[in-house]
């Protein structure tokens, strides 16, 4: 009488995108211990803070398209936490120009 329904898409593994959401983290204690010269700083943060938004964006979005409850706030929760990593960086690299004696 009914057909059976259509079998359901196999999901696709979570690791990259916690990957990702974790990576914004060891990019800014990289730039936080590195022995980086000081006149080197303000540009190392300021590449460090871009390639920490990229993952941030990249995992978040890897995260909504699984279209579950969890995912979704857990996505936006690491975004958050993530987002602040990046303007921590950024103020890094604000605060590293003003001389202050």
């Amino acid at each position: 009488m009914n057909p059976a329904p259509p079998p359901l898409p196999p999901k696709q593994p979570i690791t990259l995108a916690v990957i990702f959401a974790f990576l914004p983290a060891a990019i800014g204690l990289a730039v936080a211990t590195l022995p980086v010269p000081k006149e080197q700083f303000p540009p190392t943060c300021v590449i460090g803070a871009i390639m920490a938004l990229i993952c941030c964006v990249t995992s978040s979005v890897l995260l909504f398209r699984r279209n579950t409850t969890v995912a979704v706030v857990f996505g936006i929760l690491l975004g958050l936490l993530n987002l602040m990593i990046v303007g921590g960086i950024g103020c890094a690299a604000m605060l590293s120009n003003i001389n202050v004696h």
